[in-house]
């Protein structure tokens, strides 16, 4: 178990955890999100294959996490897919990742979309928060 602070650390920020402490803008991220929701091609580079984002949206897993949450999640290869705790936005393909504290981001490639929040007030928690998730409500009422 990781003590709330410890996220906040210089030793955690230049830690090399894969799969837990990831670093990222809002923008940064929306933009990685925003070309996997569209064949995969940032600034003319390959991120991910169309086929490779078809696996990534394809459930590979489900049933209760064990290990993040003892809730039921739903797994592609690599991210999470969208599920009634976690929902990325209203589109049943969308993926992504939640993230410590409250952030979320991901893919929707019905919309054509990338989706990223991020905060600079962490709160415990790995399934996004209030916050985001009303920004999201937000971003798809504008797109209505």
């Amino acid at each position: 178990m990781v003590e709330p602070g410890a996220v906040n650390s210089r030793a955690w920020r230049a830690a090399e955890i894969p799969a837990a402490n990831g670093h990222g803008s809002a923008r940064g991220l929306a933009r990685i999100y925003g070309a996997l929701a569209r064949d995969g091609v940032l600034d003319g580079v390959d991120v991910l294959s169309p086929a490779q984002i078809a696996r990534a949206n394809t459930e590979q897993a489900f049933g209760v996490d064990e290990v993040l949450s003892q809730m039921p999640t739903r797994f592609g290869l690599g991210f999470f897919l969208t599920q009634p705790m976690i929902p990325f936005g209203p589109n049943k393909r969308s993926f992504g990742h939640p993230g410590a504290g409250g952030s979320i981001a991901f893919a929707d490639p019905d919309a054509r979309l990338g989706i990223a929040y991020v905060m600079n007030q962490m709160q415990m928690g790995l399934g996004g928060d209030a916050r985001g998730f009303r920004l999201i409500a937000e971003v798809y009422e504008a797109l209505k």
